[in-house]
């Protein structure tokens, strides 16, 4: 079953791969810029006796845009499902709607996720997997966020072990897939200014297959409000 699911979600993505890169390079594209005017959000050190520098401002501005990014990116997965792949503005619309309740349930989220870290890796990757559907409820069907997260748990729950595995199997091939793209990019484009771009966006829209994923998931769960 795994296999299949794995089969789907690599069949969805790349059937649908143009309005995906539609709707998430714009974004990658906005952190790029971000980073080059106020600094790398995160820069790890040269040597081994550096520390890891931050740039708060790049931070905060990056954090606040990935709700926006995520919702966009899943009412495009909504729209290419029904057949009628959507521009960027179109996707986008539903999103900004629905930012504020977006923000704050990424924000529960995190939150969730960080208590987890609090007990090693797996918990805060089970926390992960049964919030997954919230973002879902959010767009999609306009829920507020505490019942967006409790409605998560309650669809997740017949399926959690799967779509766990699912998420850990697509995120280790996103790491070794980037990896090579960025490794064949930045020996091929010396300024490193044009490499991080040219590395962010193709690598940006790898990363939707993890949206992909608990999006197929999202749709074998059934009605939101039965959970079946």
């Amino acid at each position: 079953m795994i296999g299949q699911r794995f089969r789907e979600i690599l069949y969805f993505w790349w059937r649908y791969l143009a309005p995906l890169f539609l709707v998430s390079a714009p974004f990658a594209l906005a952190t790029e810029t971000l980073q080059w005017a106020l600094g790398p959000a995160i820069a790890l050190p040269e040597s081994p006796e550096g520390t890891i520098t931050f740039s708060t401002a790049s931070l905060i501005l990056i954090m606040l845009l990935r709700p926006l990014a995520e919702g966009t990116i899943i009412t495009q997965l909504a729209a290419s499902r029904g057949g009628k792949p959507a521009g960027l503005i179109a996707c986008m619309a539903p999103a900004l709607l629905m930012y504020p309740t977006l923000l704050a349930t990424y924000a529960i989220i995190a939150l969730g996720v960080s208590l987890g870290w609090l007990a090693f890796f797996f918990p805060a990757l089970w926390v992960y997997t049964r919030l997954s559907f919230a973002p879902y409820l959010v767009v999609l069907h306009r829920h507020n966020p505490l019942r967006a997260i409790r409605q998560s748990f309650t669809m997740t729950e017949s399926q959690q072990w799967p779509l766990l595995l699912v998420i850990v199997l697509v995120f280790m091939a996103y790491t070794l897939i980037s990896s090579m793209i960025a490794s064949v990019i930045s020996v091929a484009v010396p300024n490193v200014a044009a490499a991080s771009l040219l590395i962010a966006l193709p690598i940006s829209v790898l990363a939707v297959l993890n949206n992909v994923a608990i999006f197929r998931f999202w749709e074998l769960a059934g009605s939101p409000d039965t959970g079946q």
